[in-house]
């Protein structure tokens, strides 16, 4: 179906917004990071059930930023504890 002689879109419009308005509204990274540090005595790798991220601790008192999403699942993992 055709209506006039303006081709059909597939696509759907998308608003324009402007630059300060997406800036005010983006969340700090931080925010969904939690970091964890290792405690153990080598090193660890962890894989994440939920995400499929992998975080790999090189060594004791390693720490790295865990996504929030792994949060409560990583903090049952032994030798890792959450930092502020």
């Amino acid at each position: 179906m055709c209506c006039g002689n303006r081709p059909l879109s597939t696509s759907t419009p998308q608003p324009q917004t402007s630059s300060a308005a997406v800036s005010s509204t983006v969340s700090p990274v931080r925010q969904n990071r939690a970091r964890f540090e290792y405690t153990g005595k080598t090193a660890l790798t962890v894989v994440s059930p939920l995400t499929g991220k992998r975080y790999r601790f090189h060594a004791p008192g390693a720490q790295l930023d865990v996504d929030a999403r792994d949060r409560s699942w990583i903090a049952f993992v032994p030798h890792l504890k959450r930092t502020a």
